[in-house]
């Protein structure tokens, strides 16, 4: 297969992330988010800036060095995302049943921890997909603040 191929098979085979990545880059640019936008790895990879949320949509890798409330975000969310997009890959189509929707139930947990303990949930990273991601994308873990 010729690598124009090759990668216009990658889109389709992630084509539901690669559109809620585009759609998600329109609105973090829209919104002033955007800090840098670099490619590498096959991957588009944004950086976003306070207030950015990470999450990896396909190509679309957004990451954010700013910690939050809710889970602990360091440098090495970059290579945790970097980690969702493997998974995309591997999955294709069935990305955002087996890693999206568990990845959200895990942060809609994060921030209802918070609201009932005051505290962050220490745990976040430790269960599936987000310690599998982390693998994936060898997350330096100590680079991550304490919950």
């Amino acid at each position: 297969m010729s690598s124009i191929g090759r990668r216009l098979a990658l889109i389709l085979w992630e084509l539901p992330q690669n559109a809620l990545g585009v759609a998600n880059l329109a609105v973090n640019g829209a919104r002033r988010r955007v800090e840098r936008i670099v490619l590498e790895r096959e991957r588009v990879m944004i950086e976003l800036g306070e207030g950015g949320a990470g999450v990896s949509l396909g190509a679309f890798v957004f990451w954010s060095r700013h910690d939050n409330p809710f889970v602990p975000v360091g440098p090495e969310n970059r290579d945790h995302e970097y980690g969702h997009s493997r998974q995309s890959r591997l999955l294709g189509p069935m990305y955002l049943p087996l890693v999206g929707a568990p990845s959200v139930a895990r942060v809609m947990f994060a921030v209802a921890h918070r609201a009932v303990t005051g505290k962050r949930w220490a745990h976040y990273y430790d269960g599936y997909p987000e310690n599998w991601a982390d693998r994936l994308g060898a997350a330096d873990r100590s680079l991550r603040p304490p919950p």
